[in-house]
């Protein structure tokens, strides 16, 4: 299937958005607002539609590259987010640095497979966890006990509908919302990462997992290495495997690792039943409010 998009359009694309961020300030424009700059330019032509929806030729263009090539893809290419990461909701493209010719047909000539995507296998057969999402200068490390099924089968973090963690870290300001599972590597651009006490299978279930699947000292020393002001456990089970004992509450700890702090959370997993989504999402806007001072 040829690209919605050839290489010289997503060239000129990037050039006219870019150019104008460059000159008028900014760092973000509605999918309309571009496409209004996309039509001036001549590069693309509107097809008939109401007068609200000048967009809609060039939104159709990145819901097909979006299919075709996935969310990441799509922001590598043209600087692109979707609020929610949800296909009905809005567009916006930021101020980037575009690739070049080459990388750009390297992207429009490898479409990842539903194979790529699928879950790989680890020790017997259960799908292994899912890479890391770390760098040092981060202030929150979220912290799971082990990928879910679902997300290992997607390739993404806390991807099961009923999980809310997403919907608690963009709501808190912890994370914008125009992140999302699809896209989850990019919560390294919002000073927060992603990793699991268990790398070496998949399980939904904490209750399924055996003691020697938790790697403590492989995670003692990644949050040594990376150093973030704070690792926030995504429930209380993962803080006690560590720690040999479960906290006192929700919040911040008494213990630290390393040069971080430590804060528990509660769980964002939609089985977790003993506190509502709105005390839940106290206890995350409450470490949003701490960060200033960590």
């Amino acid at each position: 299937m040829p690209p919605p998009l050839a290489t010289s359009s997503i060239l000129k694309i990037n050039d006219v958005i870019q150019r104008y961020f460059n000159t008028h300030g900014g760092t973000s424009m509605s999918a309309d607002e571009a496409a209004d700059l996309i039509y001036t330019a001549g590069i693309m032509t509107p097809d008939e539609g109401p007068p609200d929806a000048r967009g809609l030729t060039f939104r159709e263009s990145l819901r097909q590259l979006r299919e075709i090539y996935g969310y990441e893809r799509l922001h590598e290419l043209l600087g692109v987010k979707q609020k929610n990461n949800r296909p009905g909701s809005h567009w916006t493209v930021h101020r980037f640095h575009p690739p070049g010719e080459e990388q750009i047909r390297e992207i429009l000539d490898h479409p990842p497979s539903v194979t790529a995507l699928s879950t790989t296998q680890g020790s017997g057969n259960d799908p292994v966890a899912l890479p890391d999402h770390l760098t040092e200068g981060l202030d929150v490390v979220f912290v799971g006990t082990s990928v879910g099924e679902r997300s290992a089968e997607e390739g993404h973090y806390y991807a099961h509908p009923t999980n809310r963690f997403w919907d608690l870290v963009n709501q808190a300001g912890l994370v914008s919302d125009l992140i999302g599972s699809e896209n989850d590597h990019l919560i390294l651009d919002e000073k927060c990462g992603l990793t699991d006490l268990v790398k070496n299978r998949a399980s939904s279930l904490d209750a399924d997992l055996k003691s020697d699947d938790f790697d403590i000292p492989g995670f003692a020393a990644k949050m040594q290495k990376f150093k973030p002001k704070v690792v926030a456990f995504n429930g209380k089970h993962g803080y006690k495997i560590v720690f040999g004992a479960p906290p006192k509450d929700y919040g911040l700890a008494d213990e630290v690792l390393g040069d971080s702090w430590v804060w528990i959370l509660p769980s964002s997993s939609g089985s977790d039943t003993s506190i509502t989504y709105e005390k839940k999402l106290h206890w995350y806007k409450k470490l949003k409010a701490s960060l200033p001072r960590f």
